[in-house]
């Protein structure tokens, strides 16, 4: 660990990356249900070990991806139930075979994006290195629901010595526009930042994914103007993005939730909490977002510190799109709430289903002590709302 430290920090490389999460141990094997404390929950079911889960547009079937044996992440498809129905890529020819993930469906159904690392790079001795949740080294490819064929969609320079003067690179976040014709990303495309965090901005592409080559039109779309870091989240409509960053030149810590309108280059913070990290959302068909938050953590983030290694407690919040009407939707920590699970939990990546029935999220036990986090294991939940979040703007449970 220590030699991986020297390792980071000398090729500016964000230190939270000495973080590695397990998915093996100490969940139930079997998918599980429980019930939740916030009513507009009917049923929270533990699916299986996995991270990022996205639906299908006919909310028949969740991609995600999942950290292997080898050490790697592939990127697997299951039912509501958790069935695996088959993997895209563990071991297919015609793409890198290093960590696959934060895959998403097209809006047609007839294609996955994902992020794939890439083969060779500085540093590819630690595995860790190309987690799909930060991309580095990575870029995206897409693929049919079978898995089949695979096309490189981006080609970012990687690094592949100390001194190379080449930028430690990212590509992570996929994102479609409403009629599936632009793609949005999130690119690492420098170095800065507190703790090696980097700086980072959103790009933009016409693709045509039935079309050889599928890209058209690749383009900067948003670089911040005060803050480092941003992150698309998803579109409310044609004009709107949301997305996470510290667009206020907070720190990346204390990230809050925005909507970007791409055709004004306005934001309106929703979250307004900038020593609290508001990142991770998505948006239901009535409008409404649902977000991670620690802002009813026990522990305090040291923004001094990297963060991956520190404790915190995170939990799923809804507010509406004008940052109204926030409310806790899970008790995950709360030890007298029916979904606790018996220690430090932290919620992440999280997609709804076209119908507004079903959040498909990422759960992780922190099984650190004290002031260390330890072996956190994730898992993709389903949980199940009393009523979709469909129609009105609030869909208030009475």
């Amino acid at each position: 660990m220590t030699q991986h430290r020297t390792f980071l920090l000398a090729a500016g490389l964000p230190l939270l990356m000495l973080f590695s999460a397990s998915q093996s141990s100490g969940f139930q094997s079997q998918p599980s249900r429980l019930t939740a404390k916030n009513s507009r929950i009917k049923s929270i079911t533990v699916l299986q070990p996995g991270a990022r889960p996205r639906f299908s547009p006919d909310g028949r079937v969740i991609v995600f991806d999942r950290k292997n044996g080898n050490g790697y992440y592939d990127i697997y498809l299951s039912n509501l139930q958790g069935a695996t129905i088959g993997s895209l890529t563990e071991g297919k020819p015609g793409i890198p075979q290093r960590n696959h993930g934060n895959a998403r469906f097209d809006p047609t159904g007839n294609h996955i994006v994902f992020v794939a690392e890439t083969e060779t790079h500085f540093g590819s001795q630690i595995k860790s290195l190309g987690d799909s949740g930060v991309g580095l080294y990575s870029n995206l490819w897409a693929t049919d629901p079978k898995g089949t064929r695979f096309s490189k969609l981006t080609n970012i320079p990687v690094k592949q010595r100390l001194l190379d003067q080449v930028p430690t690179m990212a590509t992570v976040n996929p994102v479609f526009s409403p009629d599936g014709h632009t793609m949005v990303w999130t690119q690492r495309y420098g170095e800065g930042g507190h703790n090696k965090w980097g700086v980072w901005r959103i790009k933009a592409d016409d693709v045509s994914l039935d079309s050889a080559p599928p890209s058209q039109n690749e383009r900067v779309l948003i670089t911040p103007s005060k803050g480092n870091y941003i992150t698309a989240m998803g579109f409310l409509d044609p004009d709107r993005l949301v997305v996470a960053g510290n667009l206020d030149g907070q720190h990346e810590y204390g990230m809050d939730q925005y909507v970007y309108n791409l055709k004004t280059g306005q934001y309106l913070n929703l979250t307004n909490t900038p020593e609290i990290w508001d990142e991770d959302s998505c948006i239901a068909p009535n409008g409404q977002i649902i977000w991670m938050s620690n802002t009813e953590s026990r522990y305090k983030f040291d923004f001094s510190k990297p963060w991956a290694t520190q404790p915190i407690e995170r939990e799923y919040y809804l507010m509406d799109s004008n940052g109204q009407h926030k409310e806790r939707l899970t008790f995950f920590n709360d030890a007298q709430a029916p979904e606790y699970l018996g220690g430090r939990s932290l919620v992440a990546a999280c997609d709804i289903s076209l119908d507004g029935r079903y959040l498909a999220g990422t759960i992780g036990i922190d099984h650190g002590k004290g002031d260390r986090r330890e072996n956190e294991e994730l898992k993709v939940i389903l949980i199940e709302f009393s009523q979709p979040l469909t129609g009105g703007k609030s869909s208030r449970v009475p």
